[in-house]
């Protein structure tokens, strides 16, 4: 647990078998009130560490007013519903991430028989698609998570003491996803929108997932212009310079492009083959994609279709299906 500053306390809540290590939990107190933002994932560790924490810093559960989740995944959003339980404090999630949590919950099997024809249409081998739906199904944390009590749509603010906290919508890493801004104080909870070392994923889920890639550098360009000189993200360190980053991790993108466009310089590919020609992880090395994990690949692949769509729309590539599997080119 460390204080940045008095009134907001950073928590290292673990993530299990994952590189990033730990979700960055942030506790903001004011006047009796305190707000959790993120609390991290479902299971009994992470639990326990956001117990010592809050604990270290004098905080028991019952002293919780108020949660926010900046979006739905399992390491953001996951013990939302056991906070609630053990302090009353309402949860506040944005109006899309709501709506993917309720779709899950009634179609849960339907939509990972839709993913998985998804990356077959796409081109994953049989051999390797058993990998990876396998992999990326037993994914721990994401177990069915409490509803929220409260809706975000963008512009609100959220008070707690001194601190007056605007939600921006950042769509991209994922439709709902949301960033808290003080303007008083200059500070930003960025979530996974801006991270100082690596890129958020972006993917491009089904068919309808219209630009995902798009959304998310238009979010970047709007949190670029606000006022910030402390960077509070929800994985990695803490930063200062919020315009630098941006611009790297647009920088990022546009190289990402540029890779594609070479992968398909003299013949259609499949997003697959697509994504095996691509450099991951750049930022911490680089690897290829045979070296990835299989819930990795997956992911992979649906950035790399988030860039083809992106591309398509912009006219730089085009696609078309032959025998049930999608091929795109250059145009």
């Amino acid at each position: 647990m460390t204080e940045i500053r008095p009134g907001i306390h950073q928590l290292k809540i673990p993530i299990p078998d994952n590189p990033l290590e730990y979700t960055n939990t942030y506790l903001v107190r004011g006047d009796g009130e305190c707000l959790i933002i993120d609390p991290g994932m479902n299971n009994d560790a992470a639990f326990d560490a956001l117990q010592r924490q809050l604990t270290e810093a004098g905080v028991a559960f019952e002293d919780v007013t108020q949660i926010v989740a900046t979006h739905s995944h399992g390491d953001h959003y996951g013990l939302c519903g056991r906070v609630k339980q053990l302090s009353r404090a309402k949860i506040r999630l944005h109006q899309r991430e709501r709506e993917l949590i309720q779709s899950m919950q009634t179609n849960a099997e339907e939509r990972w028989q839709q993913s998985e024809q998804w990356l077959r249409l796409n081109g994953v081998p049989s051999r390797e698609l058993s990998k990876i739906q396998k992999d990326s199904h037993g994914m721990p944390g994401f177990t069915t998570p409490t509803l929220p009590d409260i809706m975000l749509q963008g512009d609100e603010t959220i008070t707690v003491g001194s601190f007056s906290l605007r939600v921006i919508w950042t769509p991209g890493h994922s439709p709902g996803h949301i960033c808290l801004y003080d303007s008083a104080q200059k500070i930003l909870f960025a979530g996974d929108h801006v991270l100082p070392v690596i890129t958020p994923n972006i993917s491009l889920q089904s068919r309808t997932n219209t630009n995902p890639l798009s959304d998310f550098l238009n979010s970047l360009n709007l949190v670029k212009q606000l006022d910030v000189t402390l960077v509070l993200p929800a994985h990695e360190h803490v930063f200062h310079d919020l315009p630098t980053r941006v611009e790297e991790i647009i920088e990022h993108h546009e190289k990402r492009n540029s890779e594609i466009i070479d992968a398909i310089k003299t013949r259609p590919q499949t997003a697959y083959q697509i994504a095996t020609k691509i450099t991951w992880m750049p930022t911490l090395g680089g690897t290829t994609f045979k070296k990835l994990a299989p819930r990795d690949k997956r992911m992979a692949v649906l950035e790399t279709l988030s860039h083809l769509e992106s591309m398509k729309i912009d006219g730089r590539v085009d696609k078309s299906p032959r025998d049930d599997t999608i091929y795109y080119r250059r145009t």
